[in-house]
């Protein structure tokens, strides 16, 4: 961070990057108008720094050629860069060259950020990806080439070493069901991915089902699964249900913006009670829900011994529905500790409810209440029973419209200062 001010002081050229850096474990370069001409110093301070593992220089011009020198310096036995930051650097297919070849010979190298390089294209992405990997991790997360080409022509049951890392995050790479079946073998076979985020790719139900049998094999140990946005409906649902019942690992599931609509949620909920499901958190924002869901929600909330958070946003549960949700909430086994209710269409009438929630429960840490047409008469009831001894909430928030902040933070006779913090939005 030093290294960057003072690159800026000195109006940012190139000579001086090389002389800021050699003391450093971490350097970030961001947007210091370095070229080309800076490479040869880096590759230099790269074969000789044995403490520098971090060097980030996005958003500048170094190109093909300036690639080609810190390669050099890549390959270099005494380099013990571990994470690499070439986003936005102008980097085209010859610069995947000579990348290639670096990684076939670093020990050392585990992150590689290629993103927002528009000269890219699938021939230099295939150059990375079809060789034997002695890198753990290129980083391909909202790449803004096409990869749909580089899925069919290198199939991802060829890749993995690719997967020998433990996050992989796919988001908006043009991927669909065509692929889901070489990614639900890495997935049987991978015993250190543990989380994988496909999200804004239209995998539809048919990749769904794919994914879900490769979550039930036994040597399966993802532990987070990212599907938001994915075009997936209610069929999908009971293979998701089956997956959830069976798998041992899974904790986290975000199935966010998809309308899957209450009877889809209904066959998730028969999984989330399973004894075996050990789901701790679950997105289910703008999944086209109402109140005629709730009931199955509320019978998991006071069954489930694992689920502690609960995200609902932008469905239309109104009061009818969290009024099911706080009878679940209310129970003796229920573990909530987060729950999510932003532009639920919810009303005063329904603080009633969530009032004596808090004031029984043991558990409940975050309540998220935004975007909603609570009014005074409804924030009064909740900001009454925060005095409660009781109510352990830590985080309230909620959209209030011209109220005045100190009547709405009340200080419990009987609690300690600050337990409550309550976030008003005017």
């Amino acid at each position: 961070r030093d290294a960057q001010e003072k690159c800026r002081r000195m109006d940012r050229t190139d000579r001086t990057a090389h002389f800021l850096i050699c003391a450093s474990i971490s350097c970030s370069l961001r947007s210091c108008k370095l070229t080309a001409d800076c490479c040869g110093d880096l590759s230099s301070v790269l074969s000789t720094n044995q403490f520098l593992t971090d060097l980030d220089l996005t958003a500048n011009e170094v190109r093909d050629t300036g690639v080609q020198l810190l390669c050099e310096g890549l390959k270099h036995q005494n380099c013990k860069l571990q994470r690499l930051s070439l986003k936005s650097c102008k980097v085209s297919d010859d610069g995947c060259t000579d990348l290639a070849a670096a990684l076939r010979t670093s020990q050392s190298l585990t992150e590689l950020d290629l993103s927002y390089n528009h000269y890219l294209r699938d021939p230099g992405v295939q150059l990375l990806l079809t060789f034997d990997f002695l890198c753990v991790f290129i980083h391909v997360l909202y790449v803004k080439w096409p990869l749909s080409g580089f899925i069919t022509t290198v199939p991802f049951r060829q890749l993995s070493h690719f997967f020998a890392f433990m996050s992989c995050r796919l988001n908006y790479c043009n991927i669909t069901h065509v692929s889901c079946k070489d990614l639900a073998a890495v997935l049987k076979t991978s015993q250190r991915l543990i989380e994988l985020d496909m999200g804004i790719n239209e995998l539809q139900e048919s990749g769904v089902q794919l994914l879900c049998e490769a979550l039930k094999h036994p040597n399966c140990r993802l532990q987070r699964l990212g599907l938001g946005l994915c075009r997936l409906t209610t069929a999908c649902c009971g293979d998701l249900s089956s997956a959830l019942s069976t798998s041992q690992t899974l904790a986290e599931l975000n199935l966010q913006d998809n309308r899957l609509e209450d009877s889809g949620v209904q066959l998730l909920c028969e999984a989330l009670k399973h004894p075996n499901c050990k789901l701790q958190k679950i997105k289910l924002r703008d999944c086209h829900l109402t109140a005629a869901c709730c009931g199955d929600l509320s019978s998991v909330l006071s069954t489930s011994q694992t689920l502690s958070e609960l995200n609902l946003k932008h469905n239309k549960l109104e009061d009818s529905g969290v009024q099911l949700l706080c009878e679940g909430l209310k129970h003796p086994h229920c573990k909530l500790q987060k729950l999510k209710l932003t532009n639920c269409d919810l009303t005063a009438a329904c603080c009633g409810d969530l009032s004596s929630v808090l004031s029984t429960r043991q558990t409940l840490t975050e309540l998220d209440l935004r975007n909603n047409k609570l009014e005074d008469s409804g924030m009064r009831l909740l900001c009454e029973v925060l005095k409660h001894p009781n109510c352990k909430l830590q985080n309230l928030s909620a959209w209030i419209p011209a109220l005045d902040p100190p009547n709405f933070a009340p200080k419990a006779k009987n609690r300690e200062p600050l337990m409550c913090s309550l976030v008003a939005f005017y």
